[in-house]
């Protein structure tokens, strides 16, 4: 290993001495020299010594002076530290040194194996230190890791735990009816009518689609939790989004005979993830016509705000009271409701919008009240 040593002393016959012994321990050293310790600050910050070999007293700035100097550092602060003296040798003198942080002393006039056993020890303990410190450094960077890891393991198991539990509550709902359903049908001694057989047709098509959401939303969060995904940004015109939304419901909107307003700018496009923007605005846009009554109105609207896109869907529906809102985002809390025309549904559309825009720098929140409807927005960043 190649050294750098810094000598400092303000008599050039003692340099040179030093240098000569420091050349002879052939440790491939660079050599710095320095007449005073203000020198060597000045020198100390373009370059950082392996070691500083310097005399105690000297004009300027003297050694002792030099050592608290750069114990105050914290960049220079670790530098060994030899200080040589041939009149600062008595007891109450090299304690000082010690106490400010001397990592050795030698007393002139020196003898050339005391000289080198010194500095190689200095340099083998400064060696072993660095390597320890920066174990330690691996260590703890690997501890701060695996914390995090852990961290995020116990959210994925808590999310899991909460996706059975709607998995749980809200496929086997659906299924019992359908189950209810087909023993009904295969009794041959209970005769449907016409309106009857239809109505319970539609009933297993509201059962089947609710079912199809929650396969949908699982697969969506199950693509989200790959670690390697990667977002795949691109113009979006959120006009055209909420268009195709729009008439992915339209069957629904008429059904409740409810009123659209598309307010997004048809001109405005923000740099977004597409399949998460519009994951997004289909689960709230499904949300608000669940909860709207027949003959209410849904609105889609977009401002730009600074660096961000806030895009809100707005229903006149039932409305939520202050113990569900506070709990709506609650990842602790399972909780499903039908909608105004028995629409079932999860609480697992809500929990992914949530997560995908927190993904995306982004925030999601809600405004509602009972009998007036409810307000869900979502920012986020916009990228060029």
């Amino acid at each position: 290993m190649e050294y750098s040593i810094l000598v400092v002393d303000d008599q050039p016959e003692n340099i040179r001495f030093i240098s000569i012994l420091l050349k002879e321990m052939e440790l491939g050293n660079k050599i710095y020299s320095a007449p005073n310790g203000k020198v060597a600050l000045g020198l100390i910050e373009k370059i950082t010594p392996d070691l500083i070999l310097s005399d105690w007293g000297m004009p300027e700035m003297d050694g002792l002076e030099l050592l608290k100097a750069l114990k105050a550092s914290h960049k220079t602060k670790d530098i060994p530290f030899i200080m040589i003296s041939a009149i600062k040798i008595d007891a109450a003198s090299m304690k000082e040194s010690f106490e400010a942080g001397v990592h050795d002393y030698l007393k002139k006039p020196f003898d050339k194996l005391e000289f080198v056993a010194r500095v190689t020890a200095t340099l083998k303990l400064q060696d072993a230190y660095l390597k320890i410190k920066k174990n330690g450094e691996e260590i703890a960077n690997q501890a701060l890791l695996i914390s995090k890891q852990h961290e995020e393991l116990q959210k994925l198991n808590m999310l899991k735990d909460r996706i059975f539990s709607i998995i749980s509550h809200d496929v086997r709902a659906p299924l019992a009816t359908l189950d209810g359903l087909l023993e009904i049908f295969s009794d041959e001694e209970i005769q449907l009518d016409e309106k009857e057989l239809i109505g319970y047709v539609g009933t297993v098509k509201t059962e089947l689609n609710s079912i199809q959401s929650l396969m949908d939303n699982l697969l969506y969060w199950a693509k989200s939790q790959l670690a390697n995904r990667e977002m795949s940004k691109t113009d979006v015109n959120i006009n055209e989004v909420t268009q195709e939304i729009s008439e992915l419901f339209h069957d629904k909107i008429v059904k409740k005979s409810l009123d659209f307003y598309n307010h997004a700018n048809s001109n405005t496009t923000i740099y977004g993830d597409k399949n998460v923007i519009s994951f997004v605005i289909r689960n709230l846009f499904a949300n608000a016509i669940k909860f709207t009554p027949i003959g209410g109105r849904i609105t889609v609207d977009l401002k730009v705000i600074e660096d961000s896109a806030v895009i809100s869907v707005i229903d006149t529906g039932v409305g939520m009271d202050k113990e569900v809102l506070d709990s709506i985002f609650d990842e602790d809390v399972v909780s499903t409701q039908k909608g105004t025309s028995g629409e079932v549904g999860t609480g697992l559309g809500l929990m992914l919008c949530k997560e995908l825009i927190e993904q995306n720098k982004g925030s999601l929140s809600v405004k509602s009240e009972i009998g007036k409807g409810s307000t869900f927005s979502f920012t986020i960043p916009i990228e060029n």
